[in-house]
């Protein structure tokens, strides 16, 4: 057999495996002529492609005479070994909360089936860099900051919106004076240009309000600021201040904006176009099951495993 064709079996081996991962047990396949189709390839070798995956163990097909092929059994870790991708990897925030470590143990119950591994990252923007270089099929963000990239021609798509008070249960803005309850004229407020959701949040409070001076600290850092004097006043997430026993601050919820479950609602999001990445989310990730796991999580009924 010639080298060329070699390298077409393979190349049909890989489309094949990549095709068959977004599948389930007991799924109808494409027949070779609709294979032929969508793959571009000879039906020789597409049968080739479909008998190595068969004979490597990656799936058992059973034919059903005029009703078609039918998938018996996958294993999905046996199709990323036959395909160029060999494991399925997401980035999320730092899981430094409840509300995050639910979420990570969420996302590997429901990608148990792959081999799957999730990197952290702190900030939004740094995550969809790391989507966009090809380090990651897949990041979560808010679903603010999926928009606001795509309303800024960032090349990616949201594959799965997780529902309010999936990213975190909420904002609060932080004061350094007792009994302050709004952003006041001549204030220094914590502000991270870097951060979609803080940026957007930052400047809807200051909105209107005269000789505001922006102070440039990443996000994490609002509580410290508070606390030596840096700053008046902050945009911070209510669960890291709840879990961390923060004890004397003047905290105000943030609630008076229309869209505020943009900033609360856990979205995935990939390159865009990349179909096969977005049926592997759609299939798995079901988003009341994300939401039971991270409420298991929070409310100490089930071990975050991360």
């Amino acid at each position: 057999m010639s080298e060329t064709l070699y390298q077409k079996i393979g190349i049909a081996v890989n489309r094949l495996a990549q095709d068959l991962l977004t599948r389930q047990e007991g799924e109808r396949i494409p027949s070779i002529t609709e294979y032929q189709e969508k793959l571009c390839f000879s039906r020789g070798t597409i049968q080739n492609g479909l008998n190595y995956l068969k004979e490597s163990g990656a799936v058992t097909l059973v034919s059903r005479g005029h009703l078609g092929t039918f998938i018996e059994s996958l294993d999905y870790r046996r199709l990323q070994e036959c395909s160029f991708t060999k494991e399925l990897t997401g980035t999320m925030p730092l899981p430094y909360s409840l509300c995050y470590q639910g979420l990570a143990t969420a996302l590997y119950r429901s990608l148990s089936p792959y081999a799957f591994n999730l990197l952290y990252a702190r900030g939004a923007e740094s995550r969809l860099k790391l989507l966009t270089a090809g380090v990651s099929q897949f990041t979560v963000c808010s679903r603010y900051a999926a928009e606001e990239a795509i309303r800024c021609h960032t090349d990616v798509e949201i594959a799965l919106d997780l529902g309010p008070g999936t990213y975190l249960t909420g904002h609060v803005l932080i004061f350094r004076e007792p009994g302050k309850t709004a952003i006041e004229n001549g204030m220094r407020i914590g502000y991270d240009h870097a951060s979609a959701d803080h940026r957007r949040l930052t400047e809807l409070l200051c909105a209107g309000v005269r000789n505001v001076k922006l102070v440039e600290l990443k996000a994490h850092q609002t509580v410290r600021a508070i606390q030596d004097g840096t700053i008046d006043a902050g945009v911070w997430n209510l669960d890291e201040v709840k879990e961390s026993g923060y004890k004397g601050l003047n905290l105000v919820p943030i609630r008076h904006f229309s869209d505020l479950n943009d900033f609360t609602s856990a979205a995935l999001i990939i390159r865009r176009g990349d179909e096969n990445i977005a049926q592997i989310l759609r299939q798995c990730v079901e988003p009341a099951a994300v939401r039971r796991i991270q409420s298991a999580v929070r409310y100490g009924d089930a071990p975050a495993d991360y």
